[in-house]
């Protein structure tokens, strides 16, 4: 059994490399601005389900209410199931005891604090990983630089960066996964080179930590605690004193505990022991495509079938895109294709990880020849079980049919472990070298390492954008006009001018309806291909000019949509006051009376609220008396469509004799008239 000590940890390339990774980390965490408490949209959508799953422990039981889940939600029994394993949950549960106040707005903290606990452990691996390949070596020059890259690359230039745009449930799994598998690499190395009770303790509260958090990491590091543990076993006799046999069996313990916790919680739930019942999903129920899809694949989406379009998708070297305008570096245009007759569930815009995470990636070939020696001394041997652990992770999401950028998170724990292996191995190949190829190497490395770092952050501030809309879309489109914009420039062809919103358009195309009536970005992605950026307000003036008051409803605006809808303004039968109503095939929904008299102007507005998905219809400025239409409605494959909001120029003379209509348009939106003017189109 190997003797290697945890080293000290080298305070300079540690906190350099920290530095490094986290500063960017945290400036798309926190999108630019300090706003601890922000989520990924608005409505803080899919960024409460942990705090819902909290409450419902604490109340006794592991449902949460029907409909608070939307689409996600798993109906069985008459109740709602969340499919997330509960860690991130567990840890809201003191918060919940004490207030409600910050129900979902805890994502972004959660995922701050998971950073935390990734830059700990990955800052202890890496050294200690260091010292399992450079027993007792002084630290070099080389070793200074190399530990700062590593640090930094693990902790700002993965995929985690682009999950830290978007504080939801969705990407906060990644972050706590990522960081607990790291954890578990770490106590399993720990364990394998010098097992004792505290290591093997903190081994099986990190691992059962992961298995609560995401099934896939906790199998792989459940499976290879008890792999080390059974190892251990057989290594017993010549490596164990009477006192100490206990140990194999703890480790096996730490490894078995986790994976059984984890089977229980899904069965209790679900009835099996790690899949869930699509079927039983609220989005099955209302997506054909979903319903198809499982039909296809024999009721499931995960499987062998998936291998060739995932692993493509996921490695090709060429799954990113570059552009000529700001960000620069960008996802691949087109969302991620199917290979070998593959029926896909959903599919989206998907980088790959040799493109996106160059270094890390090579590293990992690197160790390759290291990790398969055949007469391996003890350490290297070691180091196998974190490597095999983590690297494992991913298998589960290339047998699965949903292809999205944020899966790529599932291979990080395997680069981290397996690419710090890799860096040490070259580490005295690397020091060997004369001076200006060892700068060279160090310098390529450091390269690679900033390009992972501007690629993670280029294509989280655009997601970051396009997901929450309003002003944050509208501000990054100002800041791509002023970087990329004037007349005749990358910006300026993107844009294009039509009396209607047409169906297609390039990504990242910039589309202005009419006189600046709405500005639209378009996505690429298949299911919502437009976003609102900018609407002109629509604005309806209305004066009385009755002498006897005559009761009946002005028509205002119509919506066109999924189902039409038509805004009036409604006087009273018997006193001077209206109302505004709002009618579709669900029935009337009306604002508060308001007074008015003969000769005072009513001014109604209709301002978009891109962020909200909503348009509010306000009288005089006042909040009082909003009613509120939505900017997109679900078809029936449950996928937004955007709605069209109109003037009506011709009403019934016999409702509007008794006063005087004006429609007019309020002033152009910013963005829209600055890119207008710089456009072909627009000169």
């Amino acid at each position: 059994m190997s003797s290697v000590a945890q080293p000290r940890t080298p305070a300079a390339p540690t906190a350099l490399g920290l530095l490094l990774g986290g500063v960017p980390f945290f400036l798309i965490l926190l999108n630019f601005r300090l706003d601890p408490l922000r989520t990924a949209v608005a409505k803080r959508f899919a960024s409460n389900f942990f705090d819902l799953q909290a409450t419902a422990f604490l109340d006794g039981r592991l449902d949460v209410p029907n409909g608070a889940l939307g689409i996600e939600g798993f109906e069985i029994g008459g109740k709602t199931y969340m499919y997330f394993p509960p860690f991130p949950a567990l840890l809201r549960v003191p918060v919940q005891m004490l207030t409600h106040e910050l129900d979902g707005r805890l994502t972004l903290l959660s995922m701050a604090l998971a950073w935390a606990v990734l830059a700990i452990t990955a800052t202890r691996l890496v050294w200690l990983v260091r010292e399992c390949l450079r027993p007792r070596t002084p630290l070099s020059g080389t070793d200074k630089a190399l530990g700062a890259i590593l640090l930094a690359a693990i902790t700002g230039g993965t995929v985690l960066t682009f999950d830290a745009a978007l504080p939801w449930v969705y990407h906060e799994v990644y972050m706590w996964a990522t960081a607990l598998a790291v954890g578990s690499a770490y106590w399993l190395l720990r364990v394998a080179l010098e097992p004792t009770r505290d290591s093997v303790a903190w081994l099986g509260g990190f691992v059962l930590a992961t298995a609560l958090t995401r099934t896939p990491g906790g199998i792989a590091l459940s499976a290879a605690t008890m792999g080390l543990g059974g190892w251990l076993l057989w290594r017993r006799r010549s490596d164990f004193q009477d006192r100490r046999r206990i140990i194999p069996w703890a480790v096996l313990g730490a490894g078995l505990g986790p994976a059984v916790a984890s089977v229980t919680y899904n069965w209790i739930k679900f009835g099996h022991p790690y899949l869930f019942p699509l079927e039983s999903q609220v989005w099955t129920k209302v997506n054909a495509h979903r319903r198809e899809a499982l039909e296809i694949n024999g009721g499931t989406i995960t499987g062998p079938q998936f291998l060739e379009t995932t692993l493509v998708n996921y490695l090709r070297p060429d799954g990113i895109r570059f552009v000529d305008y700001f960000p620069w570096i960008t996802l691949p245009s087109e969302p991620a294709k199917s290979y070998g007759g593959a029926f896909l569930d959903q599919t989206y815009r998907t980088g790959s990880i040799t493109a996106f995470m160059p270094l890390l990636c090579l590293l990992c070939l690197a160790a390759v020849p290291l990790l398969l020696q055949r007469k391996a001394p003890a350490a290297v041997v070691a180091l196998r079980w974190p490597a095999v652990g983590t690297a494992v992770i991913g298998g589960a999401v290339l047998e699965y049919g949903y292809l999205a950028h944020r899966y790529t998170s599932d291979f990080v724990p395997g680069l981290v472990v397996v690419g710090t292996i890799g860096a040490w191995y070259l580490a005295p190949g690397i020091d060997a070298l004369p001076g200006i190829a060892r700068r060279a190497m160090v310098g390529m490395m450091s390269v690679l390492c900033a390009f992972s770092i501007a690629a993670q952050m280029a294509t989280a501030s655009l997601i970051a954008a396009h997901t929450h809309r309003g002003d944050d879309l509208t501000r990054y489109l100002s800041l791509q006009e002023q970087l990329s914009g004037g007349p005749n420039s990358a910006v300026s062809k993107l844009v294009t001018h039509t009396k209607f919103l047409p169906v297609d358009g390039m990504t990242d195309g910039l589309h202005v309806v009419g006189d600046c009536a709405a500005l639209y970005v378009n996505t690429g992605d298949q299911y919502e291909p437009w976003n609102v950026v900018e609407q002109r307000d629509m604005i309806v003036t209305v004066t009385p000019t009755f002498v006897r008051y005559r009761a009946g409803k002005l028509p205002l605006f119509n919506q066109l949509g999924i189902e039409d809808r038509t805004v009036s303004l409604e006087f009273a039968s018997s006193v001077p006051q209206a109302r505004l109503v709002i009618e579709d095939q669900d029935g009337n929904f009306y604002s508060p009376w308001f007074p008015v008299e003969r000769g005072r102007p009513i001014k109604v507005t209709a301002h978009g609220l891109p962020d909200r998905f909503e348009t509010r219809i306000s009288v005089d400025g006042s909040s009082d008396y909003d009613l509120y239409l939505p900017t997109t409605e679900w078809n029936k494959d449950w996928y937004n469509e955007l709605t069209e909001l109109t003037f009506i120029a011709n009403r019934d003379p016999g409702t509007a004799d008794h006063a005087r209509v004006s429609n007019q348009w309020g002033p152009l939106p910013p963005l829209c008239e600055r890119l207008t003017s710089q456009s072909a189109l627009g000169r």
